[in-house]
């Protein structure tokens, strides 16, 4: 752990950028790898779907310039360290997108990180964002050097607060009116995940949107 501190600069310092992992991180069925420029189609089709934006900070209409504009930053944050955008992928097909996970809104000085998700609609409630948000925290604590990770999940949203609880994140508190949702301000739980923590073992269907 110490040797990954000193290579991403720990105090006062952020890193120079994030290096994503050569080969996909998988878990059963789930694998998350780097996103593709060929994901774009798959990504806007995805995005259509107005449950996404209605948990996450995806826009809604979301049209290719919006799937351009994404896949385009991803090397942006990298470089400046700021996030960690994984695509998730079926493990027996590669190419096919479930999804999308990231750390992100990092403090390097504190070792701390924040995880966001979305899933789309037919792949959710077979385990997926569970197995993804293990594997980007493992890979975090490991690879990072990170002590701590949270997670925000809307009051009104059980789904991703069971994902959370089964990942092994604790429920610390409830922030009030904490973000603006696309159908008001909401109101958001806070979990809180440490590389001390103990780990569930395994999976259970029943995945929420983000």
């Amino acid at each position: 752990m110490r040797s990954v501190r000193r290579r991403y600069g720990f105090g006062p310092h952020r890193p120079r950028r994030i290096v994503l992992p050569a080969e996909p991180l998988i878990d059963g069925a789930t694998a998350l790898r780097a996103w593709r420029d060929s994901d774009l189609e798959a990504l806007v089709v995805a995005c259509q779907d107005p449950e996404i934006s209605r948990w996450t900070r995806v826009p809604y209409p979301y049209g290719p310039a919006d799937g351009r504009a994404y896949l385009l930053q991803r090397h942006d944050t990298l470089h400046a360290g700021t996030a960690a955008p994984f695509a998730i992928v079926a493990t027996a097909d590669r190419d096919h997108l479930l999804g999308s996970i990231s750390l992100m809104r990092f403090s390097w000085k504190h070792a701390r990180a924040e995880v966001g998700y979305w899933l789309a609609e037919e792949a959710r409630g077979h385990g997926h964002v569970t197995r993804a948000v293990r594997l980007i925290s493992a890979w975090g604590f490991r690879h990072l050097g990170l002590e701590r990770i949270d997670l925000m999940a809307a009051t009104e949203n059980p789904a991703s607060q069971r994902v959370a609880e089964r990942c092994g994140f604790t429920r610390e508190a409830v922030l009030r009116s904490y973000l603006q949702g696309k159908d008001g301000r909401q109101d958001m739980v806070a979990f809180g995940l440490l590389a001390s923590d103990p780990r569930p073992r395994s999976a259970s269907p029943g995945d929420g949107v983000g």
